[in-house]
């Protein structure tokens, strides 16, 4: 299963006044790779973290499967699961119990809870560290072992913030292999935010780029490449570094 995702019109002050977020509004349709892109303090982790209702909007609406947070913030938390950078997790216990512990928290029996666990260890390649301290986890692991745990009560969105940071080479490509195929073969919506373009444009297929609290592009990754450089050839990562620089070259000249 999938959900929609709408983003109307969202503002959100940072503490000292000033303007995190300058009216975003998005549609992310159900079952799309998606990703937002910008800048580090453009509002990228602001917008997640009131889509996943860590954070409240100053005004604005959003929804995620047709329900309102206003309304159904519970609900919500229900149906999304969310591999933050700032997500804890408790260093002495093991991979195998944490996993079920946390489906245990989402309702599943105890039955059912070790055989989710199992399919996650197996699906995210932990077997070796299943009986492993989680402390003892190598970065690459732990990121794994996060989208795990993010992915024990079978969400229909799942939001990614760097998932990839710490691993190696092998452990990103398998671990993008896992993602792509549950995009695909079970339909979940999923939200990334990274700094490595080079993997959002081999996997997502949508984009947004936000810059300064505003959406500044919202379509296909292949659109904006085109956008920038209709004669083709660049990849997004220099598609994006070229759109910035001219943003801040357009900027100085109004100053």
């Amino acid at each position: 299963m999938a959900a929609e995702i709408q983003i109307c019109n969202l503002f959100k002050k940072y503490p000292d006044g000033a303007e995190a977020l300058k009216g975003v509004s998005l549609k992310i349709n159900k079952g799309q790779f998606f990703t937002l892109l910008g800048p580090n303090g453009a509002g990228k982790s602001t917008l997640v973290k009131i889509m996943t209702t860590l954070i409240n909007k100053d005004s604005g609406k959003f929804s995620i499967g047709g329900l309102n947070p206003e309304v159904n913030p519970v609900n919500i938390q229900k149906i999304i699961g969310v591999a933050s950078q700032d997500n804890e997790i408790d260093p002495i216990e093991k991979v195998e119990n944490l996993l079920i512990f946390q489906a245990g928290l989402f309702g599943l029996s105890k039955p059912e809870a070790r055989k989710r666990a199992n399919e996650l260890i197996n699906l995210f390649q932990l077997s070796t560290e299943r009986n492993k301290k989680a402390s003892t986890l190598s970065g690459g692991n732990k990121r794994r072992l996060h989208c795990a745990l993010a992915l024990v009560h079978q969400p229909q969105v799942l939001f990614l913030d760097e998932p990839t940071v710490g691993m190696d080479p092998v452990a990103r490509a398998n671990f993008w292999e896992t993602i792509t195929q549950m995009n695909k073969s079970e339909g979940i919506t999923v939200f990334l935010t990274t700094q490595y373009l080079d993997e959002a444009d081999k996997h997502a297929t949508e984009m947004a780029l936000i810059v300064a609290g505003e959406i500044r592009y919202s379509g296909t990754i292949i659109d904006f490449k085109k956008m920038v450089n209709p004669d083709g050839g660049l990849s997004l990562d220099d598609s994006y570094l070229q759109y910035i620089k001219a943003l801040t070259i357009q900027a100085s000249s109004k100053n």
